[in-house]
C-alpha cells in the first residue's frame, strides 16, 4: 500500500486549501511588490534630490532680477556649492504648468526667479548658514536643500514597507489557520484509519509525516498557482504603457523570480509545519 493512499488526496478539502493558499500567495506577492516598489521610488526621489538645491527669489520683490547677481555671488562663494545657474523662463514655465496650465506668456505672470544649485553630497553646506547669508544681503531669497522632501519620501517608503510586511503577516496567519482547520477536519474524517494505524504500531510521527507530505503538495500547488498568477499580472501591467508609466515600481526586474520562489518555499514550509504541529498536538490529546 502506498503511503499516500492512507490519507486520501481529497481528504480535508484539499482543493479549497490549495485555492486559499494560492490567493494568499498572490496577495503576498503584491505586498512584496509594494514594499520593493516603495523602496525603489523613494530611492529614486532621494537620489534625484540629493546633490541639488534651489534658491527662489520671490516674485513679490520689486525687481528680482536685480538680486540675482548677488545671490549667485553668495552661492558660488559658499563652501560645498559646486555650481549655481538660474533657470530660463521656459524651465520655470514648465515647473509652473502643473498648477497654472500652459503659460504662453510667462512675462504676464509674477513668476519667481529660480536658481538651480549643484552641491557636493559629501560636503553639503549648512542650510541655516546659507539662508542667513542670503537674508543678510536682503535679496528676498529662500534656500531649499530639499531635506523636507527627502524626509517625506523616506517616511512614505517606511510606511508602505510596514503596511506590506503587515499584509504578508496576515497572509501567513490566514494560511496557517486554513491548514489547521483543514487538518482538524481531516483527522476527524480519517479517525478510523488513524486508529487502525496506531493499533498496527504506527507512531504518531509517522501519522504526522503523512499529513506533512500531503500539505507539502498542497502548499506547492497553491504557491505555484498564486505566484504564477501574480507574476503574470505584473508582466501584464508592464505591457500596458499607461500603467507602466503610472506605476514604474511594478515593472518586474530580473530578480523577482527569486523572491517569488522564496514565497513559494515559505508557503510550503508554513503548510508543513502547521500540519505537523496540529497533528502531533491532536494525537497527543488522544485524537
Amino acid at each position: 500500500m502506498k503511503r499516500n493512499s492512507l490519507i486520501p488526496v481529497r481528504a480535508g478539502s484539499g482543493l479549497l486549501v490549495t485555492l486559499i493558499v494560492a490567493a494568499m500567495a498572490f496577495l503576498a506577492c503584491f505586498a512584496m511588490a509594494g514594499a520593493l516598489g516603495a523602496t525603489k521610488l523613494a530611492g529614486a526621489w532621494t537620489d534625484g534630490l540629493s546633490g541639488a538645491a534651489t534658491v527662489r527669489i520671490g516674485a513679490e520683490e520689486t525687481a528680482p532680477e536685480e538680486h540675482l547677481d548677488i545671490v549667485l555671488d553668495i552661492l558660488k562663494s559658499t563652501d560645498g556649492v559646486i555650481d549655481a545657474e538660474p533657470l530660463t523662463e521656459e524651465e520655470v514655465a514648465a515647473l509652473l504648468e502643473p498648477w497654472f496650465g500652459a503659460t504662453p506668456e510667462l512675462s504676464d505672470l509674477p513668476a519667481p526667479v529660480i536658481v538651480a544649485v549643484t552641491i557636493d553630497p559629501l560636503n553639503e553646506p549648512d542650510t541655516a548658514i546659507v539662508q542667513a547669508r542670503l537674508d543678510g544681503a536682503a535679496a528676498g531669497a529662500v534656500y531649499d536643500d530639499h531635506g523636507e522632501w527627502r524626509g517625506r519620501a523616506a517616511s512614505a517608503a517606511r510606511a508602505v514597507r510596514s503596511v506590506a510586511i503587515g499584509a504578508m503577516l496576515v497572509c501567513a496567519i490566514a494560511i496557517a489557520a486554513v491548514v489547521v482547520l483543514s487538518v482538524h477536519s481531516g483527522l476527524s474524517a480519517q479517525h478510523a484509519n488513524i486508529a487502525t494505524l496506531r493499533l498496527a504500531g504506527a507512531e504518531d510521527r509517522f501519522v504526522s509525516g503523512l499529513y506533512q507530505v500531503r500539505y507539502f503538495w498542497l502548499g506547492l500547488c497553491g504557491g505555484l498557482l498564486g505566484c504564477g498568477l501574480a507574476l503574470a499580472a505584473m508582466y501584464g501591467f508592464n505591457a500596458m504603457s499607461t500603467v507602466s508609466r503610472a506605476l514604474p515600481a511594478l515593472q518586474p526586474p530580473s530578480y523577482w523570480w527569486v523572491m517569488f520562489a522564496g514565497i513559494i518555499v515559505f508557503v510550503i514550509m508554513l503548510c508543513m509545519v502547521s500540519a505537523g504541529l496540529t497533528v502531533s498536538g491532536k494525537l497527543r490529546r488522544g485524537a
